[in-house]
């Protein structure tokens, strides 16, 4: 059931117009004085504005965790997994034997490898932490996302395998990229989040209105997250 509160006008175009009146607030703002506040609309606010806008997207913290996850969940959705365990949760209906022999290969294979990255992280063999032994900034840390879209993707491909709905690795790689189908409208959307953000604490706007930059990026982040929930699968299945 779609949402009956949600605003008539999309997420994107929201933000895109608290940009646009960024831009004119910071350009009143410079000319009127107001302290620390630079013009988004003078000529250097738009020689900055252009040599930064396409860095600040692609290095966005939310960007690159999210394309790598997008390969696990895209598997997840396009399997039917998700589908299988929000019917069993909501008790739709009573899976098939096949399915809940697939449920639990797939819950094995999930068991397994989360033994495995525990082993890596605390176990005799030090290669994934630190040379001091310890896991901040270590490589497991730092490849989370990649080990936790694989196992995510391992699960649903025994799922869907066991289930006989995959039946060659062409059927995998659609389920990869099905993700980015599924949450395409996100990226855009992230890139007007990333633009207002940037051009928010750039003019000085932030700092006029007494905001802080840890104020403003928990702001950032709390949207980001927010927006992606709004994009998340209000229906189970998988792709047609």
């Amino acid at each position: 059931m779609k949402n009956s509160f949600r605003s008539p006008l999309h997420p994107a175009a929201v933000f895109f117009l608290l940009t646009a009146c960024v831009a004119f607030f910071s350009w009143v703002g410079s000319t009127y004085g107001w302290e620390g506040v630079q013009s988004l609309l003078s000529p250097e606010g738009i020689r900055w504005r252009l040599r930064t806008l396409q860095s600040d997207y692609l290095t966005s913290p939310f960007l690159g965790p999210i394309l790598l996850l997008g390969f696990g969940v895209g598997l997840c959705l396009h399997s039917g997994w998700w589908a299988q365990v929000r019917s069993l949760l909501l008790r739709q209906k009573r899976p098939s034997r096949k399915e809940r022999r697939a449920l639990s290969a797939s819950v094995l294979v999930a068991a397994v490898y989360a033994a495995l990255l525990v082993f890596l992280a605390i176990g005799p063999w030090s290669g994934m932490r630190t040379i001091t032994g310890t896991l901040s900034h270590s490589p497991l840390a730092d490849g989370l996302f990649p080990l936790l879209s694989l196992g995510i993707g391992n699960m649903a491909v025994v799922y869907a395998y066991v289930v006989d709905y995959y039946n060659s690795e062409r059927d995998i790689v659609r389920g990869m990229a099905y993700g980015f189908v599924r949450f395409s409208t996100y990226f855009v959307t992230l890139f007007f989040v990333v633009l207002f953000f940037t051009s928010f604490r750039y003019s000085g706007l932030a700092s006029c209105l007494g905001l802080s930059d840890k104020g403003v990026d928990v702001l950032y982040v709390g949207c980001s997250l927010l927006l992606l929930y709004d994009d998340s699968p209000s229906s189970s299945g998988s792709s047609a």
